[in-house]
């Protein structure tokens, strides 16, 4: 298989759909092009020409765009090809196309596309020639949305802020506004476009399966797709597929009578593929080739990794007798995590935010990852790293907050996109769970519809799932509400969302340590977070000079909150959770900033702290979020400008694999706990120690067994005292450090920049 990339400078033409009779590229002659990039979104070219800002995140600019929301654009390229591609079996291929579009080579058109998340692929065996010019049309998806029929359920059960309007169409949720993203309805060919020259024969599919595991042996079973003839069968066709890590090998072949099939490996002593803390994220680097009489007719490298995985939850909980808990290789999992969100709000942009995002992720000490469901479907890139550094990948499939169609049209839709994307993840070994939507459930319960009743999550997905891989769990949502919460709802009369195993903890957003927060009886919390503000450096980047401060009211703080409607609801959300911390609203925007990132990084700390010390009834968290799509003040702990929050560093302390941490007081007392999230003891000394004054309050030595929590100390403390605690450890002659910050609100603000400034030296960085 050969490829040629036809990426790079395109001409675009543009103009307001319906203005212009052009349905074929021939009327495209008389009229003026811009160049534009491809992969791109076409607001960027607009901006490169000056027709449009050139940082359209820079105040209110983003806004000029919406404009053009109701234009149509149609891309054009010519190239060139050689006799290979002119005579062979070629296809052309769009890895991302945002989002109805029609094509055409050469004049010929070849079909259409209506989903964004997908690629799209054309056989253009024969069509070739030495000068090839290829035309792509988008459509407006904003206006052909209104010859959609929206019916009552999806008009009511959908939060305030979202339109019905991006229901029909298979475009990523959050460009049509969402509180975490500004309303940037793009188009564009936003992932990578080729000219794929097909080899006469090809592995197809290739997918794998755990029949039987042990910690001893393993029975794999391959599966495979090809493109054989039956006059290569007839022949002395074989399939072999050899592994190797390390010094472990595994080998298996067949003689094929068949195009497809699957064939079995034993595994002896396997290197299993462990998440992050708990072992190798082991891979068996694995070549898979049809033979025929010792010659290579084709071959597919790929990744193995060796491991088995279980979701066990229940529908409902008490906190007690309940349960969601991912359980990989017969070992209960601590997860730590975050919500991975878009990378920017203009997608072709994200290819190169891919890299430092990910390293961030590996920094910070996760060993799990949520695929929000108002995002696309991430690139290769991202789970190659993952299964290379053991983080769990939690997929949910591409709907949010809504009530989607229930009609066949749009099933079989969503039904095809699933296929595709289901196929195109299911060798990965950080894969660990589909789900299904992200809150689509909850619109249903809240308002009153049963979620069993959504056909696209209780038959389509999980169908599609089971057909194309079986290999892994699936959720319906998240969270899911299944028959157990409507059986509570049905005696009560009221929505018992308490009593959800696994939930997304929003709440009032009051104070990070009041009920709504510490009485949680969900197991796993797989969305939570705190607002923080972006360091004054970060603010200036995208707020102008003159509507820097104050804040109250600024239509710019209220636009990057992210709010396109104009309610500030986000940032007196702020103001408020700095005044209930400190019990004033600094004067100045440093003091502020700094303030805000206080707040925010002394609440996740506490979320993750209060689910790692609620073991073994707690079993995860995924933190909303690490790192924002665009520049916005927010609950992400990682700028758009790579500008890393106080609750970064907070957060990289407190989820060491093993860690000490403090329990709330109770009883007149603090409880310091080992957290020993690996499968190793761990055996060392401690000290806690007042930053003040440095009174130890609390020394000795420790042991804790192989993932546990052990209470290593109680020593005492007042509920008025106001004491920053270091909390230091070593272990195997290193030294590792936490903190804990005793009292209520309200602290004074410039007695806890002091304790910052002693505690550098030990905050990690």
């Amino acid at each position: 298989m050969k490829e040629i990339s036809l990426n790079g400078k395109w001409q675009l033409y543009y103009f307001e759909q319906g203005t212009k009779d052009i349905t074929h590229p021939d009327g495209l002659n008389g009229l003026s092009p811009i160049p534009c990039s491809v992969p791109g979104n076409v607001e960027h070219d607009l901006s490169a020409t000056g027709v449009l800002p050139a940082d359209l995140y820079y105040g209110e600019a983003i806004r000029e765009a919406e404009k053009y929301e109701d234009y149509e654009w149609w891309y054009k390229t010519e190239f060139s090809c050689d006799t290979a591609y002119k005579n062979g079996q070629v296809s052309l291929h769009f890895e991302g196309v945002d989002t109805l579009a029609q094509y055409w080579l050469n004049g010929k058109y070849l079909g259409e596309s209506d989903n964004m998340f997908v690629p799209v692929d054309f056989d253009v065996t024969g069509l070739l020639c030495d000068k090839n010019t290829l035309t792509v049309r988008l459509r407006s998806v904003c206006l052909e949305c209104y010859h959609c029929e929206y019916q009552p359920f999806e008009l009511r059960n959908a939060w305030s802020f979202h339109s019905p309007e991006s229901h029909h169409i298979r475009k990523a949720p959050h460009m049509y506004g969402w509180d975490i993203f500004p309303r940037a309805v793009s188009a564009g060919l936003w992932r990578d476009v080729s000219l794929i020259l097909h080899d006469r024969v090809e592995i197809t599919d290739l997918g794998y399966h755990i029949l039987n595991f042990s910690q001893d042996e393993v029975l794999m079973r391959f599966h495979f797709d090809t493109t054989l003839t039956r006059a290569d069968i007839r022949k002395n066709t074989m399939l072999t597929i050899s592994g190797k890590c390390g010094n472990r090998t595994f080998h298996t072949e067949k003689k094929l009578y068949f195009r497809a099939g699957y064939i079995d490996a034993t595994i002896q002593t396997p290197a299993l593929w462990w998440p992050a803390g708990y072992g190798e994220a082991n891979l068996y680097d694995t070549v898979v080739a049809l033979t025929c009489n010792g010659e290579t007719l084709a071959q597919k490298n790929l990744q193995v990794g060796v491991r088995n995985i279980q979701l066990r939850h229940t529908d409902t909980t008490d906190g007690e007798n309940g349960d969601f808990r991912f359980i990989v290789n017969n070992t209960d999992i601590m997860c730590k995590g975050t919500n991975w969100v878009p990378l920017d709000a203009y997608h072709s942009k994200e290819h190169e935010r891919y890299a430092p995002a990910l390293e961030l992720l590996s920094d910070i000490g996760c060993n799990m990852v949520r695929c929000w469901g108002g995002n696309v479907y991430p690139e290769d890139c991202f789970y190659d790293y993952c299964d290379r550094h053991g983080i769990m990948v939690w997929q949910d499939f591409s709907m949010a907050c809504h009530a989607y169609p229930q009609d066949d049209t749009f099933a079989e839709v969503l039904r095809k996109e699933a296929e595709a994307i289901v196929c195109r993840y299911k060798t990965h070994p950080s894969l660990v769970v589909w789900s299904g939507d992200n809150e689509c459930d909850y619109m249903y319960y809240e308002f009153h519809t049963d979620p069993n009743t959504n056909r696209l999550t209780r038959e389509i997905l999980p169908q599609t799932v089971s057909r194309f891989d079986g290999s892994r769990p699936y959720i319906a949502s998240s969270p899911y509400f299944g028959k157990g919460m409507l059986e509570i709802k049905e005696r009560s009369g009221e929505n018992e969302f308490g009593a959800l195993p696994e939930a997304h903890l929003w709440g009032p957003r009051d104070y990070f340590k009041s009920e709504y927060y510490a009485t949680s009886k969900a197991h796993f919390v797989s969305e939570t977070g705190y607002f923080g503000c972006p360091d004054v450096a970060e603010l200036k980047k995208f707020i102008q000079p003159d509507h820097l401060w104050p804040n109250d009211g600024d239509p710019q703080w209220v636009l990057h909150s992210s709010d396109f409607q104009g309610d500030d609801y986000r940032i007196k959300q702020l103001n408020k959770q700095v005044y209930q911390l400190f019990g004033e609203i600094p004067e100045q925007i440093e003091d502020f900033v700094l303030a805000s990132q206080i707040s925010q990084a002394e609440a996740m700390k506490y979320f993750i702290e209060r689910i790692r010390c609620g073991r073994p009834q707690k079993t995860g968290i995924i933190w909303w979020n690490l790192m924002d799509g665009w520049p916005q003040i927010s609950d992400a702990v990682v700028g758009y400008y790579y500008d890393k929050k106080l609750a970064y560093h907070y957060i990289k302390e407190c989820q060491q694999h093993f860690a000490l941490m403090c329990s709330e007081i109770h009883d007149w007392c603090i409880d310091l706990i080992a957290a020993n999230d690996t499968l190793i003891p761990q055996k060392g000394s401690y000290r806690v120690w007042d930053i003040d004054t440095d009174e130890t309050l609390v020394q000795g030595e420790f042991e804790v067994g192989i993932n546990q929590n052990k209470i290593l100390a109680k020593f005492p403390v007042y509920y008025s005292d106001h004491r920053w605690l270091v909390i230091e450890w070593m272990v195997n002659g290193k030294t590792a450090y936490n903190h804990f910050v005793c009292g209520f609100p309200a602290f004074d603000f410039k007695r806890y920049t002091t304790w910052l400034e002693k505690a550098k030296k030990y905050i990690s960085k």
